[in-house]
Order: C-alpha cells, then structure tokens, then sequence
C-alpha cells in the first residue's frame, strides 16, 4: 500500500473505526472529539508557524534595511 494514496489513508480510518461500539457510543464520541483536537492543534500550530515567518521576515529586513 503507498503511502498517500486513498487506499492507505482508508486502512487507516478502519483502525480508528473499528474503536467505534454500538452498545457504548462513547468512543464513537471520543473518535469525532479526537478528529476535532487534531485539527484545532494542526491549526495552532501552522498559526503559530506564520507569525514565526512573519517575524523572520521583519528581522531580515531590519537587519538589511530593505
């Protein structure tokens, strides 16, 4: 299976899917949360990853005066 393709990324969601139980939905709840978090953290951190940039980028043109 290559990594990156629609093949790999299904195997994948199958192994969270499996945690997922009729008879108690809160790691069906916990999965949905979790897929949440992940995303909120990606986010913050490119977020984060900007404003560093950004700073780089004032630093250099201080330091060249450009």
């Amino acid at each position: 299976m290559t990594y990156g393709t629609p093949e790999y990324y299904k195997e994948q969601f199958m192994d969270f899917m499996a945690d997922a139980q009729h008879d108690d939905p809160k790691y069906g709840d916990a999965l949905v949360e979790g897929f949440i978090l992940a995303v909120q953290d990606w986010r913050d951190y490119h977020a984060q990853q900007v404003n560093e940039y950004e700073r780089i980028e004032q630093r250099v043109r201080q330091t060249l005066t450009v």
